[in-house]
């Protein structure tokens, strides 16, 4: 309540940073009561009609609907493109979506997995609505109902200011906490702040009947392929060449100007390497903040030497008081993300950096590559278990410094997550490491980053593509630990960059870091009854 008033004193002596609050954002209701002319919307966003449901778009957010078509409704909120038809017209890939659903919603689905970009996709239909996000999860999507009325929103903080929401004081709790600060910050399982809203996730989908919300798996349906030769391996790394080469394309026949943010990661110039024979169409950039961005943008900037082509260099001020209204708009960015980032002071000076900057209108990622990557045996340093249980997944998130009861608390927000979204067990031939990499770690950090980065430009995955990460888990466990199938899709698709010998290794990758990291998990779940998952699973 206090934040809120305070966010409208702002916006009411700095009008010009209204665009700003929830920016890029989106809200599903039943809502009538509510006006676009009042707190939060002030103008700044759009209002449609669909049956019983008003939809709240922000007017910088895309926002794409097919209505009446087989009789049927339906919207994507966000941008899509298809790699594998090279359909780029949401409207398009709505009719795509419709025709499939109305053949089955396995069909539905199947489609859903061709698509890359950063989207939430709603059928309206037979008196029931059908949510999905992309692949990581990155357009965000709480719901839940307050006071009878159903709200299904890319903000959790927008519903909590329409109803007065008081956050959950056993996250309040969390969040306050060193140990929470330490890292990545997100919430366990698909919590959020307020009781009543929860978080969707990759590879499930949300399902409203009129009277309850349930969450149901889609993916994965079946068994991924192993590769088991020669032959295969090189026929694999050819179609993940070819399927982000046409991501790439998608992008330049989308956007006027895009851009690729390069680091010297291995991610970065995979990225760099499927954009080749379209380096001219794009803005190569880095950004320089803090000690490592340094040491990542010099490398990126020597990269795009290496290969003739030009790369920018954006150097963030390093002093609070060289950003204009610095304080005002770090109070709006934490506002939006629901006070669970605790952002620090040089992320924030990067977002308002880019809420000013007008170089480009679409921003290439990496991010979504490294569900491929064995990343979190990576990051302890050791084999991880076979089945992750609740306090391995307490462990993941944060290091529990003398915290105990907030840990267990933690604990069973994670057991609940696990039954729900059925991922208490193996999926397949899936590793569970992978898919709670991919449905924890960037289904609930990435989609908080992204809300951060939205009052920025917008910002696109060439890697978030569901029939593309499937590919990547193809490869042996060792063949991705070790960066083999990355460095094959440089070699394949840009030698020049796979022959530089220039590389940033991550900072969690180092070995002081790791065995930190060990140390802490290993304290953290040697004496934890395991039996207890079991009994409740």
């Amino acid at each position: 309540m206090k934040q809120k008033e305070e966010i409208k004193k702002i916006l009411q002596n700095k009008p010009q940073y209204t665009n700003a609050l929830f920016r890029r954002g989106y809200l599903i209701t039943t809502n009538k009561d509510l006006k676009i002319n009042d707190y939060p919307f002030l103008n700044m966003w759009d209002e449609f009609n669909i049956k019983q449901y008003k939809i709240f778009v922000h007017k910088e957010q895309d926002f794409h609907s097919k209505m009446n078509y087989m009789d049927m409704n339906a919207v994507i909120i966000g941008h899509a493109y298809n790699p594998f038809d090279m359909k780029y017209n949401e409207e398009d890939l709505l009719k795509d979506c419709i025709e499939a659903y109305h053949e089955s919603k396995e069909k539905f689905f199947e489609k859903v997995n061709e698509f890359t970009g950063i989207y939430l996709i709603v059928i309206f239909y037979n008196n029931k609505i059908i949510c999905v996000q992309d692949c990581g999860g990155m357009k965000s999507c709480y719901f839940g109902k307050i006071d009878g009325q159903v709200y299904i929103t890319s903000h959790v903080q927008l519903v909590a200011d329409l109803c007065d929401l008081k956050m959950n004081k056993t996250i309040e709790k969390l969040i306050s906490t060193k140990c929470y600060n330490i890292g990545n910050r997100y919430l366990p399982g698909n919590m959020t702040p307020y009781t009543g809203l929860k978080r969707l996730g990759p590879n499930t989908y949300l399902e409203y009947n009129q009277k309850d919300f349930k969450i149901n798996r889609f993916y994965p349906i079946k068994a991924h392929k192993e590769i088991k030769n020669e032959q295969e391996f090189n026929k694999e790394i050819d179609s993940i060449v070819d399927i982000m080469h046409k991501n790439c394309i998608l992008a330049t026949l989308k956007w006027k100007k895009p851009a690729i943010s390069l680091s010297g990661g291995v991610d970065s110039k995979t990225t760099l390497s499927v954009a080749n024979g379209l380096y001219d169409k794009f803005c190569l950039y880095s950004f320089q903040c803090k000690e490592s961005e340094i040491l990542d943008s010099n490398a990126a900037h020597k990269i795009c030497e290496k290969i003739g082509q030009p790369h920018k260099i954006y150097k963030i001020p390093e002093n609070n008081k060289d950003i204009e209204d610095f304080e005002i708009l770090k109070k709006i960015i934490n506002h939006n993300t629901a006070y669970i980032m605790n952002i620090p002071n040089h992320e924030i000076r990067k977002y308002i950096f880019l809420y000013r900057l007008e170089d480009f209108d679409i921003e290439l990622k990496s991010w979504i590559s490294e569900i491929g990557r064995v990343y979190i045996e990576r990051r302890f340093g050791m084999e991880m278990p076979d089945i992750f249980n609740a306090r391995h997944l307490s462990a993941i998130q944060t290091r529990w410094f003398a915290h105990p009861i907030l840990m267990r608390e933690s604990d069973n927000y994670y057991r609940q997550y696990l039954i729900e979204t059925e991922l208490n067990n193996k999926l397949y031939n899936y590793e569970h490491a992978d898919m709670i990499y991919w449905e924890i770690r960037m289904g609930s950090w990435g989609t908080n980053v992204i809300s951060s980065l939205d009052i920025g430009n917008k910002v696109t995955m060439p890697f978030n593509n569901r029939n593309l990460i499937e590919k990547f888990l193809e490869f042996s466990h060792d063949d991705r630990k070790l960066d083999v199938v990355h460095k094959e899709i440089m070699k394949k698709a840009n030698k020049d960059i796979y022959d530089i010998n220039i590389s940033v290794d991550n900072n969690y990758h180092k070995f002081y870091r790791i065995m930190l990291e060990k140390g802490i998990f290993k304290a953290n779940t040697m004496f934890y009854n395991s039996e207890k998952d079991r009994k409740e699973i």
